[in-house]
């Protein structure tokens, strides 16, 4: 039982009350009295009578509830003297009580199994603290397996995927904590080779990841007037091993201020990161530092939800033969009008961003690359109109139309199509990545959602055209639909996509880019509250295609997985 401490405080004043009589009767009030007249009478009355809490604790300690401590509330009582109300004191108001409320235990421990057709396998872990606890910690393993798509020879390779997480955070009275390290570990088959040239060539390659990284989040406002508060923070640092003596030290640290001034308050957002990169093509040690610097305001004035701001973002590198320095000077504005309540808002703007690519971010696009690559800045410059809201009861809408212009957008050439990538005496098929220097994309996309108790549906379509340098792989028209029904124990997922319009180059000619529909389902009943089962489906229309970052795909592929929790 938690209590705040309440403290009173009794405003006293002394009323000189005179006493003129007015007749004989009169003098019937002054009683004990000697003399002929009646003295002076002194009485105390309460002219404002205040309570104010003092103090208040969490009423739980979950460290997910950012604030749950009770308001400083002013209590002002005021009382009227009546005639024959002599030292008056009122009754105290009892100190606040907040109540602790037990909650269920829910489960935190999962363990799940499965198989399938390919040789697909999965298994995972999840063992976490209870949520009551103060100090919040978790672990989780992960294995993910099966053939991969990669025809003829290389057929019937296998690919893993291997990871473990673990997370811990604190909550303290100002700041919120998070700290997670991770282990990976992937096994890629080589891919995009109708017919490899050596038939005894290494079928795959391991790749493995080591990170580390920090949060904070402060959770408290200044208790004074300042000029600026320190509002978030992170460090993290990430070893990226590619395979054949290709490896990435990757650091990164970001901080968020906030800025006070009498109009309008200011955040600034500060990023800096640094990357060491040894090349099996090169032995010297290439090095990228990039930062970043995002002042912004955001706010609302009557109808409109307004965001102003500028991003500036650039890389300085070093041991490349041309070093060199690039930046980019973006717009950040966003604009939003509510002019028919939950019916219609029509939002626009200008945003630009940037991205400083780095090994580890290109193996999760493609797993396996010639790893002779520069990590280069691309930059993404987006203008865009819409409107959203909703039609009928829950059923809602949006459109928006953008124009986007990309430089050094980072795309992938398959430059095992003709010519094999020689890796210590193995012609090896791999994708190189390269830069698109001006890209112009123009696009529509236009979304219906309806969500319900049990029930919950969505379906889009996206039109994307490309003009500019060639931007291979891209997806040109899009057509999706989702739904997800629940009730009881039974749930049932599936989702369904149309591509079509793939940009490719007529020198890749022997590796198409057809149209294709992928159309996945997921079926789960709990048996009991600690015990489910599920079955998953992909590409159950048994169709058989390419694609340009990943892996193909071919036959219909299905997992049945037990799943327990504790």
């Amino acid at each position: 039982m938690n209590k705040a401490m309440s403290c009173m405080k009794f405003p006293l004043r002394v009323v000189t009350v005179v006493a003129i009589l007015f007749g004989a009767n009169t003098m019937a009030f002054a009683q004990g009295e000697s003399g002929d007249e009646v003295k002076s009478v002194e009485i105390r009355v309460v002219e404002e009578y205040q309570a104010q809490v003092r103090s208040a604790q969490k009423i739980s300690e979950q460290p997910s509830f950012s604030d749950t401590t009770s308001e400083k509330l002013p209590v002002n009582v005021r009382i009227s003297p009546k005639a024959m109300a002599l030292d008056f004191v009122p009754a105290s108001i009892p100190s606040i009580r907040l109540g602790r409320v037990k909650l269920p235990k829910l489960p935190t421990q999962r363990v799940s199994i499965g198989g399938g057709n390919f040789s697909s396998s999965y298994a995972s872990f999840i063992l976490s603290s209870p949520r009551s606890k103060k100090n919040v910690w978790g672990v989780r393993a992960l294995h993910q397996g099966s053939l991969s798509g990669v025809p003829n020879s290389y057929g019937r390779q296998s690919q893993y995927e291997n990871e473990i997480l673990a997370d811990f955070q604190r909550a303290t009275k100002n700041y919120n904590f998070k700290t997670q390290a991770l282990l990976k570990a992937d096994y890629v088959s080589y891919y995009g080779a109708n017919n490899p040239v050596l038939a005894d060539s290494t079928p795959g390659n391991w790749q493995q990841q080591f990170g580390i990284s920090q949060q904070w989040l402060r959770t408290s406002n200044p208790t004074s007037k300042v000029i600026a508060a320190y509002r978030s923070g992170g460090l993290a640092y990430r070893y990226t091993n590619g395979g054949y003596s290709t490896s990435e030290h990757l650091s990164k640290t970001h901080h968020l201020f906030e800025i006070y001034t009498d109009k309008q308050d200011l955040l600034l957002d500060l990023r800096y990161q640094y990357a060491s990169v040894n090349s099996w093509a090169d032995s010297a040690t290439s090095n990228y530092h990039n930062f970043s610097i995002a002042p912004y305001t955001r706010g609302q004035e009557g109808i409109l939800t307004y965001e102003f701001g500028l991003n500036f973002s650039g890389t300085q590198t070093s041991g490349l033969a041309n070093n060199r320095f690039e930046y980019y000077v973006y717009p950040k504005i966003n604009l939003q009008a509510e002019l028919l309540d939950r019916t219609l808002a029509v939002f626009g703007g200008w945003d630009g961003s940037s991205k400083q690519n780095s090994l580890q971010s290109m193996i999760v696009e493609v797993p396996f690359l010639t790893m002779d690559q520069e990590y280069r800045l691309s930059g993404s410059n987006k203008g865009y109109v819409g409107m959203q809201g909703a039609l009928v009861g829950k059923l809602q809408y949006r459109v928006e139309g953008s124009l986007t212009t990309m430089n050094d957008a980072l795309m992938f050439e398959r430059d095992s199509i003709q010519v094999f990538t020689n890796v210590h005496g193995s012609d090896l098929p791999a994708l190189k990545a390269v830069y698109a220097e001006y890209v112009v994309k123009s696009g529509v996309r236009g979304e219906l959602n309806l969500p319900l108790k049990y029930f919950v549906a969505s379906t889009y379509a996206e039109l994307n055209a490309f003009s500019g340098e060639d931007f291979l792989g891209q997806e040109g028209r899009v057509i999706g639909a989702m739904i997800d029904y629940s009730i009881n124990e039974l749930s049932i997922g599936s989702n369904i996509r149309y591509v079509s319009g793939r940009y490719s180059h007529m020198n890749y000619s022997a590796f198409p880019l057809d149209s294709y529909v992928d159309w996945s389902a997921t079926i789960e009943y709990e048996i009991n509250e600690n015990l489910s089962v599920s079955l998953r489906g992909y590409n159950l229309l048994n169709q058989s295609y390419m694609m340009w970052q990943g892996y193909g795909v071919r036959g219909t592929r299905g997992m049945f997985m037990l799943n327990y929790q504790f």
